[in-house]
């Protein structure tokens, strides 16, 4: 994944299908089919998200310009990320922390799905947690695969 076009979405410069087709090719199974690979031209310098940020995510699946999938790759190329920053020590930080780490791992969080999407969209935006057993794969999180991570 290209971050500047992530950036670029961000700031209202991308649309959410731009974003898409710059997830293409971005991820490939290794030969465990457990196994995934992300890869990702990494920014240059920091740039501060904030909730609104990952509203805007929720709000492009909600849309269906990205699907709930790709939020999963969105999210944990960010936590990789030298430079996407957030401050997990301010209430706003603290939401776009639980939420990108939900979303990078959602075999053990919630399901990515519209209705979970939406549900997220309403925590970052009031803090209020609305998520229930039924978000869960079967009504619990599992551990199913592995990831890693590879900068270009």
């Amino acid at each position: 994944m290209d971050s500047y076009i992530l950036k670029s979405f961000f700031e209202g410069l991308t649309s959410g299908i731009e974003l898409m087709h710059a997830l293409d090719g971005t991820r490939d199974q290794l030969s465990s089919s457990a196994v995934i690979r992300h890869h990702m031209e990494d920014l240059s310098t920091g740039f501060d998200v904030i909730s609104d940020h990952l509203v805007k995510l929720c709000d492009a699946v909600l849309s269906n310009e990205l699907t709930p999938e790709s939020v999963e790759w969105i999210a944990f190329s960010m936590i990789a990320s030298d430079h996407f920053n957030w401050d997990a020590d301010t209430p706003d930080g603290e939401r776009v922390a639980e939420t990108l780490f939900d979303w990078s791992a959602p075999e053990v969080n919630y399901c990515l799905t519209h209705t979970t999407m939406a549900k997220f969209k309403h925590r970052l935006m009031t803090g209020e947690d609305t998520f229930d057993k039924t978000d869960f794969y079967n009504g619990y999180p599992s551990a199913s695969k592995s990831i890693v991570w590879k900068l270009k």
